[in-house]
């Protein structure tokens, strides 16, 4: 959006959407509505397009659900917020109510992640530099509509209507004909070998081959060329072209590529199969299993949750009673050096049962993305954006600036050093909690977050940012006596500000990080707190 603000591509109102998206909708008459609003609103930003949900709970189960609160009169959105699903409260500004007559709320709704945009948003991103995400955006127009002179209306979709985004397996919305017209039968690339729609959700191309007794039992897709063998079972799973599966198979909830080879024997759970992959006999795919192109499996294994991006054979490698090693055998045609062993290409260990932990060679390969911000150093340009932090607070304290001017400097500190967002959120809360001397710590901190508070409800907004807010306060809790000292009133007086939630709060406290000896003692120190919060909890329900 910065890039298209900055070279002034975008003159007239467009349409902000997903590459992933699928729609069947008419955009003209959203086009006309939203222009509609323009005339009788100048600040109209954005029009956000949702989908009545009615008796689909599946789906909608499965995606961020959206609590909407909207003005009756205008349309006029007051109130967005996605939950979780351990959300167990909501809360709504007290304004919402006061300053309209009539205000809906409502829950039904599926976010189509589609919105028609004025030509005022590209700069609304390129003046706030903590917008990254259309629902940053949203969030800051709510937050702050007086200061952005900016509003958010929304539009149902009728109910032919439909749009949504490809954002997780099990849905399969097409299969269902939610789409429709866009659905396998419509053969809108004038296939002279079109789809069969049958009962249970179940497509078939002509040429496809069953064997006797083989069972296609519901929500299946099977493309031209595929054979399936002697008592298989397929449901809810998507087999490509030229697939050849043999007898005694199970496939369930699994999308199968183009030229697989799945031999007899073989189940496939919850998995992706790339395409022209070799499943030996007796392989079982479970739980989340993703193979590239190309990947060979060799007879009677079983994993679960493996990933291989791999075009050639793969190899096993014992590696103790219960696990094994699964080795990519990669020959490099340009090297000199033909005998070049097997590598490991990021390939995750495996094992046969779920049970025992790993040898300690399995320790020494796995990895692992979840690194805290103390496993690795702390780069230069994050090491500056910190002290510009520290300096922009500490002067804004002592002459009493506002708060909205100190996240200004901040934002602008963060854009001049590509500090991301989960950094930015991390370095604020330790620069709050480092600024204060060691003599009287807590009562210099207790009236210097006061001061700051409106800069931390700025930046901790969401449960990622709660989380990034607990990982600063544990960092500097232990290395700082002092605030180690003041952490249980600190996290009280977060939660009542409403700073921190309980759920993020007890998630915290529940998994110290186990190669840091001071994690455990820490958690000691606020488990008053922590029943406090429990018992409280358990009262409510």
């Amino acid at each position: 959006m910065r890039d298209l603000d900055g070279k002034g591509v975008i003159r007239s109102d467009f349409v902000l959407l997903h590459g992933d998206t699928v729609a069947n909708l008419q955009l003209l008459p959203i086009l006309e509505y939203h222009r509609k609003l323009q005339k009788q609103d100048k600040g109209a930003a954005m029009t956000l397009l949702y989908k009545e949900t009615g008796l689909r709970p599946k789906s909608h189960a499965l995606e961020e659900e959206t609590v909407l609160g909207t003005s009756t009169a205008t349309g006029r959105v007051l109130f967005h917020q996605k939950l979780s699903h351990n959300t167990k409260k909501i809360n709504f500004p007290l304004e919402m109510f006061l300053d309209e007559p009539e205000v809906q709320l409502l829950y039904s709704l599926q976010d189509t992640d589609i919105c028609i945009c004025s030509p005022a948003v590209p700069p609304l991103f390129s003046d706030n530099f903590d917008f990254q995400t259309r629902d940053d955006l949203i969030r800051g127009l709510l937050v702050d509509d007086e200061i952005l002179t900016s509003t958010i209306y929304w539009y149902k979709l009728k109910s032919s209507e439909y749009a949504a985004r490809v954002k997780n397996w099990p849905i399969h919305d097409v299969i269902h004909r939610w789409a429709y017209p866009l659905v396998p039968d419509l053969s809108l690339d004038n296939s002279d070998d079109p789809y069969i729609f049958l009962r249970r959700h179940v497509y078939r191309q002509r040429s496809a081959t069953l064997c006797k007794g083989c069972d296609l039992e519901e929500d299946v897709v099977l493309a031209k060329g595929t054979v399936v063998g002697e008592n298989t079972q397929i449901t809810r799973s998507v087999i490509g072209q030229n697939c050849r599966i043999g007898k005694n198979c199970d496939i369930a909830d699994s999308y199968i590529w183009n030229n697989v080879v799945i031999e007899d024997g073989c189940c496939v759970k919850f998995s992706v199969v790339g395409e022209g992959c070799v499943l030996s006999q007796g392989v079982h795919l479970k739980d989340g299993c993703v193979l590239g192109a190309g990947v060979i499996i060799p007879p009677v294994q079983s994993f679960l949750g493996l990933r291989i991006v791999s075009h050639s054979i793969t190899e096993l490698k014992k590696i103790g009673p219960k696990a094994v090693m699964v080795l990519a055998v990669n020959k490099d045609v340009d090297s000199e050096d033909e005998q070049e062993g097997p590598r490991v290409s990021g390939l995750t260990l495996v094992g046969e049962e779920e049970g025992e932990d790993s040898s300690e060679s399995s320790e020494q390969l796995s990895t692992s993305s979840d690194l805290s911000y103390r496993a690795s150093p702390v780069p230069d340009d994050t090491s500056l954006f910190f002290n510009e932090v520290m300096d922009s607070l500490s002067r804004g304290y002592d002459d009493k600036l506002q708060c909205d001017n100190l996240v200004l400097e901040i934002n602008s500190s963060r854009y001049a050093y590509n500090v991301s967002v989960q950094e930015v959120n991390y370095h604020v809360v330790r620069a709050l909690v480092s600024l204060p001397s060691p003599d009287n710590y807590w009562g210099q901190l207790r009236m210097q977050l006061g001061y700051f508070l409106p800069i931390l409800v700025n930046y901790i907004r969401n449960q990622q940012a709660q989380e990034d807010c607990l990982q600063a306060l544990e960092e500097v809790a232990t290395s700082r006596k002092e605030l180690r000292d003041s952490l249980l009133k600190l996290l009280h007086l977060l939660y009542e500000q409403e700073i921190l939630g309980e759920e993020a709060i007890l998630k915290w406290h529940s998994s110290p990080d186990l190669d840091d000896p001071a994690a455990t003692p820490l958690r000691t120190t606020v488990e008053p707190f922590i029943k406090w919060l429990q018992e409280a909890d358990e009262e409510s329900d």
